[in-house]
């Protein structure tokens, strides 16, 4: 399944930007320095129809549990293709042991992720809406990158998209009400941190000949 890693990171921003609503502003321009810009966009203003509700729904979307769902199901499916990609190109053992792990660990955190969106009756067909098609994300540049500069890459690209996952995933459990939705993340919070760690071990010993 190739995944479209920019929808994946153009949802995030509509599930922090719905937040920042809820709480103000203060805790995402300092979760998320680069997306502070667009906060200021719309703080004076008023807010575009798409955040626009009487009900005030799309205020809420931080407490949704299927568009949570649907962004770490995307993030899963992008480390699972990117791992592939390094069990076929990589050069370092230890960065093929990795991919391993990567496989290994988002496999079972996406199939969590899937038992609690049928427990939840969630329709499975709302979790591709909004892709399109990506062509500078971090699994195309994978693609094109040289064999002898691809460990480097892949690492440093893996542990730049465990840290987005966590980051979307600490400010849902902060924002949240879904007590099963926070029950759940909480069990995949560490299994991601792990990751980034054993990650960023790796990069420490590679050399640095690929940072892009």
């Amino acid at each position: 399944m190739k995944m479209q890693n920019a929808a994946c990171w153009n949802r995030l921003r509509h599930i922090v930007l719905g937040a920042t609503a809820l709480a103000g502003g203060a805790w995402f321009i300092d979760a998320a320095p680069g997306l502070a810009s667009e906060v200021g966009s719309t703080g004076g203003g008023p807010m575009p129809k798409e955040r626009q509700s009487e009900t005030g729904a799309h205020l809420r979307r931080v407490d949704r549990a299927e568009d949570m769902i649907a962004l770490l199901h995307e993030g899963n499916q992008m480390e699972i293709e990117g791992a592939k990609l390094a069990l076929e190109r990589g050069q370092a053992e230890r960065v093929k042991n990795y991919a391993r792990l990567l496989t290994k660990e988002h496999q079972r955190c996406d199939k969590q992720l899937m038992d609690y969106a049928d427990q939840k009756q969630f329709d499975h067909r709302s979790f591709e809406d909004g892709k399109q098609e990506a062509t500078d994300g971090p699994l195309e540049r994978l693609r094109v990158r040289q064999s002898q500069n691809f460990d480097r890459a892949f690492i440093l690209a893996m542990v730049r998209e465990h840290g987005k996952m966590i980051d979307a995933l600490k400010s849902t459990m902060q924002e949240s009400r879904d007590t099963d939705l926070l029950r759940l993340l909480s069990g995949q919070l560490p299994v991601l941190e792990k990751l980034e760690k054993a990650g960023e071990a790796i990069l420490a010993r590679l050399p640095a000949n690929s940072e892009g």
